[in-house]
């Protein structure tokens, strides 16, 4: 979404009216983001300040997308997440770090290692994750960007 629909805190010319044309000819619409630290919720609040009105279930997240393939793929798997709200609300939102059903959170022996986006990295998260995927563990990268941009 950054640098085609906003750039930072600035909506693109043209993007207002471009969305509010989708929804006035009642056209289906989604905004794909790479990006998995953000929530939907966070995303809708973020447009709505710089004046466009869209609601949450026009938005998906690489985190959503990366707990979708979890849920499908590897019920029952184990993970060991390294993200932020809206990387670690998309897996539990789809059973994956409850205890009692889905997949587990755990910073142990987990079958997969997410990556995603982050402000939170430390060496000791980084350490712990290369060395859990270094004994086996799948490594999934949440977030494709290969420059980190700041908003």
């Amino acid at each position: 979404m950054d640098g085609v629909i906003y750039h930072g805190n600035r909506m693109l010319p043209g993007a207002i009216e471009f969305i509010d044309w989708l929804q006035r000819e009642d056209k289906e619409y989604l905004f794909l983001t790479n990006n998995s630290g953000y929530t939907p919720r966070e995303l809708q609040q973020k447009l709505a300040r710089m004046g466009l009105d869209v609601s949450e279930e026009h938005f998906y997240t690489s985190a959503l997308a990366t707990a979708a393939f979890l849920k499908e793929q590897a019920p029952g798997c184990s993970v060991y997440a390294i993200g932020e709200a809206g990387l670690f609300n998309a897996l539990y939102d789809a059973g994956i770090m409850l205890y009692d059903a889905g997949i587990i959170m755990n910073d142990v022996n987990p079958d997969y290692v997410i990556m995603g986006e982050g402000k939170s990295y430390s060496l000791d998260t980084l350490t712990k994750a290369v060395n859990l995927v270094r004994n086996g563990a799948k490594l999934i990268g949440a977030n494709s960007e290969p420059v980190f941009t700041s908003d």
